[in-house]
């Protein structure tokens, strides 16, 4: 382990003994073995192997590649709901002169977004393929190349929707604008921007099963929806909290209730995240710059190395 004739590396060293403690202590990543192994092997060692099967070392390296990619999953979808949510209300705020989303609406996103979706987002188990990428490098960014694609991609996408919703959507849906200087009544609620919050709800829900896929793999998006039923079930129950919300909230939620075309027209919309993934899913992560690789770190590049 001390030597650098093949460069840096990260080492796993396996051992049992009293002997081995030296060398489980320094290595990068320590196995003692559970039944076998000595008591001051298992506090040397970073994990134990309570087999005593070196198969485990495999299943430990495929959950803690899932573990990453739950991560990855989680980072790529909240960053977009952040940054959407910013820029929809930064346009409100100097086009239109007023909040676009209320601070209750607010709220009420990153309560239904960051809680659930992690735990949505954190429930699907390992497959066998993670065992076929080749190991992440020291230097591997925290947010990929391919991540940063779809934040921002959806980024655009959603703002150009909403901005559109916002602007023309009274128009279209046929009912009164809700837009500060042509509204009414601007203590109640209106119908158009109750639309326009609705929407982007939407746009977020659905584009949480995008985030499944952070690899740009094929026909992987729906993989396993039917199979893992936690998810499907926070997904159910996002629906109905966000149906509540917008159908009994009232002037508490600045929210009014919306006809079964309005609801329509918000799915319909939101379910545009969809294509939306699945065509910045056909860029190849190699004609994007640099810069699209964000918090990567200095070490080296180095190989995972058994003894």
């Amino acid at each position: 382990m001390q030597s650098t004739a093949y460069g840096p590396q990260v080492v796993a060293v396996t051992g049992d003994g009293t002997n081995d403690a030296p060398a489980l202590k320094k290595a990068n990543v320590g196995f003692a073995m559970g039944i076998c192994g000595t008591a001051v092997s298992k506090d040397a060692s970073d994990i134990v192997l309570m087999d005593d099967n070196f198969k485990s070392i495999v299943s430990a390296v495929k959950w803690g590649r899932n573990v990453y990619d739950s991560i990855s999953k989680f980072l790529q979808f909240q960053l977009t709901v952040t940054f959407t949510a910013i820029a929809f209300c930064t346009f409100g705020a100097i086009v239109l002169e007023e909040t676009t989303l209320s601070a209750v609406q607010l709220l009420w996103v990153n309560l239904i977004m960051n809680t659930f979706a992690s735990l949505a987002l954190a429930t699907d188990k390992p497959s066998e393929a993670v065992l076929d990428r080749k190991p992440y490098p020291r230097t591997k960014p925290l947010i990929s190349k391919k991540m940063t694609k779809h934040i921002l991609g959806h980024l655009a996408c959603q703002m150009a929707i909403l901005i559109t919703l916002t602007l023309v959507g009274d128009k279209w849906l046929d009912i009164p604008s809700g837009r500060k200087f042509e509204v009414k009544d601007p203590t109640k609620p209106s119908v158009h921007y109750t639309v326009v919050f609705n929407t982007f709800v939407f746009l977020q829900l659905f584009n949480e099963i995008n985030a499944r896929c952070i690899h740009d793999e094929k026909n992987v998006v729906f993989r396993g929806l039917t199979k893992n039923r936690l998810y499907s079930s926070i997904s159910i129950v996002q629906v109905l909290l966000q149906i509540v919300f917008v159908q009994f909230g009232g002037d508490a939620f600045d929210c009014a209730p919306l006809n079964l075309t309005q609801w329509i027209v918000c799915l319909v919309l939101g379910s545009l995240s969809w294509p939306i993934g699945w065509c910045l899913r056909r860029i190849h992560s190699h004609h994007l710059p640099k810069w699209f690789a964000l918090f990567r770190k200095s070490p080296p590049h180095t190989h995972l190395r058994f003894r």
